[in-house]
């Protein structure tokens, strides 16, 4: 997005002084202007390796979320929890813009009970966020969620039995689910994050967090046109990702990919 950056510079420079305020806010509302902003801002920082590379040290980290809501102060816990428990937010700009399309679109076009749209108003918001000095568990390598998985069912097993004892030994729904989950990971069908984290609810991102970990970051499939494969970084305590910009998009304009 070099090429992208110096064009706009340009334009600026050759534009009357009362026309460049205009210019630039109408720039700031395309994807190419993130984007590049996105890969400026990545330059500078780094994610140092930890506990043999099982996790990341994030001293001070730019995370991009996608909304079709203005105005947000401090993130919510996701309502779809697919890798974990928390508020959820990618490194790629480009990936936060396709879900702010997603969830723009879905807020003007799924209607309440009353037959109105969620938001009529809703489009498309990209919030650029900051973690400073986080500890998230590295699940975008397939060995590190070998490593975790039996831990993982130890914590299952004990939460399970707990369950049971408290509820006079009864063995509800709950319970069944932690003993299929446990008997899957024991037999090695489960395989990828996805498995393990959504059938077992919170129990996954509460036994992370019993590592010393305060998130994960791990790779997902993409939804529909807009979003590709891209990372996730799922923090556990949504106060701690700080909204530091937000920035509104223009409704039409395609999506677009850094070279």
């Amino acid at each position: 997005m070099e090429g992208y950056r110096r064009d706009l510079a340009e334009k600026l420079k050759s534009a009357p002084k009362e026309k460049r305020e205009e210019i630039l806010d109408e720039a700031k509302q395309t994807p190419e202007y993130q984007i590049a902003r996105n890969e400026k801002i990545q330059a500078n920082e780094e994610e140092e390796e930890i506990e043999g590379g099982l996790g990341i040290l994030v001293k001070k980290k730019t995370l991009y979320h996608g909304s079709g809501i203005s105005g947000i102060e401090t993130f919510n816990v996701a309502e779809e929890d697919t890798v974990g428990n928390g508020a959820y937010f990618t490194s790629k700009a480009e990936d936060a813009i396709g879900y702010a399309r997603i969830r723009s679109k879905r807020e003007r076009y799924e209607h309440r009970a009353d037959g109105k749209p969620v938001l009529n108003d809703s489009q498309p918001v990209i919030y650029e966020s900051s973690v400073e000095n986080m500890k998230l568990l590295d699940l975008r390598k397939d060995e590190n969620l070998k490593k975790v998985l039996p831990g993982f069912a130890d914590f299952l097993l004990e939460r399970r039995e707990k369950r049971i004892k408290d509820n006079d030994n009864v063995v509800d729904n709950y319970a069944v689910v932690l003993r299929k989950v446990i008997n899957d990971i024991d037999s090695g069908k489960i395989r990828y994050l996805k498995e393990a984290a959504h059938q077992a609810g919170t129990a996954f991102s509460d036994y992370v967090k019993s590592l010393g970990y305060e998130g994960l970051v791990a790779l997902e499939g993409g939804e529909g046109v807009e979003v590709g494969n891209h990372d996730s970084y799922v923090i556990f305590s949504p106060e701690k990702a700080k909204v530091i910009r937000e920035q509104k998009l223009g409704m039409e304009t395609a999506p677009v990919k850094a070279d």
